[in-house]
């Protein structure tokens, strides 16, 4: 503000910074640079995040909130009647049969509302649903790979046990996973389905999507199905748990507010590195300002002037390559409103660091008085005094002028070292939430699993002769390269009632093999103690006042069975068991003793629903072949295979993972900007010394030599501080995402080799090339110039 009695000189001020500004490219780059990155990782996060969450939201949004299993067709005309359903979709699995030309036809009936349902599993990207019985609906991979690249209208021949001979392409959808498992979905039309001899009238699935189901919650959605249930004598649905766990998901500012405080002091810590350096570099020149008249205000607005300049160019930068990075990656989850907030927020982040950063160099700069300005050289506190004499060589002068100043090297190392614990983390967090590492918390034991898969309840199907049996592992062991069985899953359908609300979901077996697992994932209470006590998911209950630790349910096994009063000794987290295929529907929602089973359904010898194949990893295309083969023969059973479950999370979390892992790598370039603005000033601020050295005698060599071992010396410490800080702090990290991610399961921790081993060296390959380039740069100046800037 300039008071009325006051010369107006802020134009003087602006043409004196902006002639300052021109006079300093290099540090100009640098700063633009420095803010840039630091602006870009703020808003690109921030973009990622809100895109990831409304991806995810989009997934489950205008899909399906519920699904009745085992109906006839007609059942799914009476729904499709009420009112309150805006979708109901029609569904009947028919099962895998492989072809003769090597694939397997994995044959699904879906009618047109169904499509729309499923489009996040399986989308149709041209044509119709078949209606007539010589019509079906294939995907690209069959197409390209066994169909001659029919198009729509085109024939195409099926050659299975049940499906032979010419069909008419009437629609094509996508082929997510099916190179890989070498398995084509193959729609049907309903006509081909009543005709099939395999089917059942009571085996079609109807899902269900309720009209303003933003408005509506889980408990007036389930208690509104229950009644449908009950009137017109139909099963009791399962609700889809993933809709009310994603279409009221918020925002979680727990990341980016990580991702902002460490971006800020990395900037802080450069940005005000370079500018305290090149004041220092500058300081005469205010002296010469500050003898003609200027007043320290009048510094301080030169100064900031050119700060808020240079920032303002890197933030505008900086913000605009986050928004255009984030929309590229992650297009399907734009929302204007979140994207207008990150930009904000960037701008308001980025301007504050800019502020901070440049304040003490500010105060710097108008402190000093003309007199001290004319032969002033950066102040040393704390410099150590040598108690004895030292041979002097490049490589102990080097190591002179590392500890020389403990402020200034402490600032520089952990400068450097900022960058490499911060990559050193986000690296960790990546190797752990990579594909693979997820997909094999899955599959712990082998890479394919064999479970019951079947339109009739599981504890009919069980009581009837589980076909998880041991003719048919012996079966399966008989396969070249199979080496064991393991038991997986041992679970039933349950049904958990109370006065008022009611819900179902598998509730598997308490076994040996997974008690640690369940107990690990508790979030609240106890394991059972006793037969007639369980643990439940904490997602169901959070939405009935009446379910929760201590409260009594009645729990029963299948539609219609006796039940009995058990006690809610323990609440855990999500994740602890996913389900089987594609909708994944099957997953545990409660765990019970054994004793529990035996007594709700003592006509039943065995529980398995899942088995674990192990095998020989150099056997594995034969293994895969075999158990293919084997269960096509069989019914009521399904294989599964850790790839197919690699690319499903290749394909739900790609967008995660990959900008993750742009994440880490934009933060390595943050660390490597540091260093190079960090080694630039601290040897231009040696120039004045090195002339000095020069001039008494030393030779050029000498002193790159001794310029290398003083970079080298900051390398080094650099490296232990980002290993003895980053390390426990990286491991820290690791933990509370694995508990997160794999219910309470903590994964072993993994050293990211490459990221790491990269980062060093190009620590140290940039020291040692930074300073032989300064070095032969001042060479090009004259012993007598150089001393001269000293005067």
């Amino acid at each position: 503000m300039t008071w009325p009695f006051e010369n107006d000189t802020s134009a003087i001020t602006k043409k004196l910074a902006k002639k300052s500004l021109q006079s300093e490219k290099r540090r100009n780059l640098m700063v633009v640079i420095a803010v840039a990155l630091a602006a870009f990782l703020i808003c690109f996060t921030g973009i990622v995040s809100t895109s990831l969450t409304q991806m995810q939201r989009n997934q489950v949004v205008d899909t399906y909130e519920a699904v009745w299993l085992g109906v006839e067709e007609n059942d799914i005309e009476t729904l499709k009647g009420l009112p309150e359903f805006e979708r109901v979709g029609g569904y009947y699995m028919l099962g895998e049969e492989l072809s003769e030309q090597g694939y397997h036809a994995s044959y699904v009936y879906c009618d047109a509302q169904m499509m729309e349902i499923a489009k996040a599993q399986m989308e149709l990207l041209e044509g119709r649903v078949p209606e007539k019985a010589n019509e079906v609906v294939v995907s690209e991979y069959f197409l390209s790979t066994y169909g001659n690249n029919a198009k729509i209208g085109d024939t195409v021949t099926l050659d299975t046990e049940s499906f032979h001979g010419d069909y008419v392409v009437t629609g094509i959808t996508d082929s997510v996973n099916e190179k890989e498992a070498n398995t084509c979905a193959i729609i049907l039309s309903n006509a081909a389905l009543t005709e099939w001899n395999g089917f059942d009238p009571a085996g079609y699935r109807a899902y269900v999507h309720f009209k303003n189901s933003d408005q509506l919650g889980e408990e007036l959605m389930t208690s509104y199905c229950r009644e449908i249930a009950e009137e017109y004598q139909l099963p009791m649905p399962k609700m889809n748990s993933k809709y009310f766990a994603y279409a009221s998901k918020s925002f979680d500012f727990a990341l980016m507010a990580g991702v902002i405080a460490l971006v800020l002091i990395g900037g802080y810590i450069v940005i005000q590195s370079i500018f305290r350096i090149s004041i220092n570099d500058k300081i005469q020149s205010y002296g010469q300002l500050r003898t003609i008249g200027a007043t320290p205000k009048q510094i301080k607005r030169i100064v900031k002037n050119e700060g808020r300049k240079l920032g303002s160019i890197g933030i505008l930068i900086g913000t605009v390559l986050g928004v255009c990075g984030g929309f590229l990656l992650f297009s399907k989850g734009f929302n204007a409103v979140s994207y207008v907030a990150t930009v904000i927020l960037t701008l308001i982040s980025s301007w504050i660091m800019i502020s901070v950063s440049i304040r003490k160099p500010v105060k710097i700069a108008a402190g000093i008085s003309p007199i001290e300005a004319v032969r002033f050289t950066p102040a040393q506190k704390d410099i150590r005094s040598r108690k004895k004499n030292i041979k002097l060589n490049p490589v102990s002068m080097g190591i002179a002028n590392f500890r020389r100043d403990r402020k200034k090297t402490v600032a520089i190392v952990a400068s450097l070292s900022l960058g490499g614990i911060i990559l050193l983390v986000v690296s960790s967090i990546v190797l752990l939430r990579s594909p693979e590492a997820l997909a094999r918390q899955f599959f712990p034991d082998g890479d394919y699993k064999i479970y019951l898969d079947s339109e009739v309840a599981e504890e009919k199907v069980m009581a009837a002769g589980n076909p998880l049996n041991e003719e048919l592992k012996k079966e399966i062991l008989s396969i070249d390269g199979v080496t064991d069985v393991i038991v997986n899953r041992q679970t039933l359908h349950a049904t958990f009632k109370t006065d008022i609300n009611q819900n179902t979901g598998n509730c598997d077996m308490l076994t040996d093999q997974n008690y640690s697992t369940v107990e690990a994932a508790l979030t609240e209470g106890t394991m059972p103690t006793d037969s007639h006590s369980i643990v439940i998911s904490g997602a169901i209950v959070s939405h009935y006042e009446d379910m929760g630790v201590g409260s009594t349910v009645e729990i029963s096994f299948g539609e219609g069975q006796s039940s009995l009063p058990v006690t809610i000794s323990g609440l855990f987290g999500p994740g602890t068991y996913t389900g089987h295929g594609k909708l994944a529907t099957d997953g545990a929602i409660a765990f019970a003793p054994e004793e529990l089973f035996h007594e709700l359904h003592p006509e039943i010898t065995s529980f398995d629903y899942s088995w674990s194949i192990v095998s020989d990893p150099k056997k594995d295309e034969i293994v895969k072949a075999g158990l293919k083969n084997l269960v096509a023969g069989h019914s009521n059973i399904a294989l599964e295979e850790i790839n197919t479950r690699i690319e499903y999370w290749k394909s739900k979390d790609q967008a995660a993972f990959g900008s993750m892992k742009v994440l880490s790598w934009m933060i390595f370039l943050f660390g490597v900007i540091n260093l190079i603005n960090t080694t630039l000033s601290n040897q231009m601020s040696r120039k004045q010394e090195n002339s000095v050295l020069r001039s008494i005698g030393l030779t050029q060599k000498q002193i790159c030599k001794m310029n290398i071992c003083e970079g080298l010396c900051y390398a080094f410490f650099a490296t232990l501080a980002t290993l003895i800080v980053g390390l426990p702090a990286s491991i820290f990290a690791s933990r509370k995402m694995s508990i997160a991610t794999f219910a309470g399961k903590v994964v072993p921790y993994k050293f990211p080799v490459l990221e790491m081993g990269l980062f060093i060296l190009v620590l140290f390959g940039m020291e040692l090339i930074l300073s032989v380039w300064t070095v032969r740069r001042q060479k090009k100046q004259s012993l007598i110039e150089q001393m001269r800037a000293m005067e």
